[in-house]
């Protein structure tokens, strides 16, 4: 229905607080609705080579996310956890997550006695702290009885996150004091040996970049090894390092990118998807940026 604002100028405002230009939408089922402004259909980015804008068209992705926003009876919770120092969610993440029609809330691990029945995800971003003990079991067992965990952490001012890591150690995945340098030109980007571009494993997380030969940039990445599976999982390396790649224990207080004694050599993996026995899944990553 085309409805003119110089007509019904009062209509859209039980949609929308935001100012309705021409050619916007809205989507309605029922109860539900989502308003479809028109700068949500040709998106200007901003490329910062080049001091202009781009336009793309993505109203076929804008009108495919309201249609199944509107007629979903039930949208998937995710959790994300707080009290650790974590960091925001970086605005473009927090825009998908949205347009994937999935429900966001705070929670804390230290004021329940166990992680609500609708969650569908708890997601840990860039905690500058490590989690408790009691943390840490609650969230083992959520998602050793079929819970998905979603964790971004990478390496920390200070020694390591021990008890975050030993969800990882769990599964035989070891994690590995300091920051992950890259002796193999062709696995860096011009940032320098510590803007890694590991190798994409096959995997349906992964599949599609490699199909469309993206690349990878995990700067300032903690290295993980996987060693003999002893949590009854399967593990997938999703990103991993070359051969030349090596993890400085001097961590944020390296002054070069030379090897030193003491160092570890890798390979690592970089990201890693853990199938419990409980039908659950953990999806790690080990940079924030």
């Amino acid at each position: 229905v085309k409805k003119n604002p110089d007509v019904y100028p009062t209509f859209a405002e039980q949609y929308t607080d935001e100012t309705v230009r021409n050619n916007s939408l809205i989507v309605e089922c029922g109860d539900r609705s989502r308003f479809i402004g028109y700068d949500d259909i040709y998106v200007q980015e901003a490329d910062i080579y080049s001091y202009s804008y781009t336009t793309s068209f993505d109203g076929e992705g804008a009108i495919t996310s309201a249609i199944d926003y509107v007629v979903s009876e039930e949208l998937p919770q995710i959790y994300i956890l707080e009290g650790h120092g974590e960091a925001d969610l970086p605005a473009s993440f927090q825009e998908q997550i949205e347009k994937e029609n999935m429900e966001t809330s705070a929670i804390s691990l230290l004021t329940v006695d166990a992680i609500p029945e609708d969650a569908d995800c708890v997601m840990i971003y860039a905690p500058a702290s490590d989690i408790s003990q009691e943390e840490k079991e609650l969230l083992a067992g959520y998602a050793a009885e079929g819970g998905k965990l979603f964790v971004v952490a990478g390496p920390v001012q200070d020694g390591i996150l021990e008890n975050l890591y030993s969800l990882l150690a769990d599964y035989g995945v070891e994690a590995n004091e300091g920051i992950v340098v890259e002796g193999d030109r062709e696995h860096y980007s011009f940032q320098g040996p510590v803007a890694l571009l590991p190798d994409m494993n096959s995997d349906a997380i992964t599949d599609s970049l490699i199909d469309e030969n993206y690349y990878p940039v995990m700067s300032i990445s903690l290295g993980l090894t996987v060693t003999d599976n002893i949590g009854g999982g399967t593990v997938t390396e999703l990103l991993t390092t070359s051969y030349a790649s090596y993890s400085k224990l001097a961590g944020y207080g390296m002054t070069d990118y030379e090897k030193e004694d003491g160092d570890i050599d890798g390979p690592f993996a970089l990201a890693v998807s853990i199938d419990t026995i409980g039908e659950g899944r953990i999806v790690w990553f080990t940079s924030s940026y």
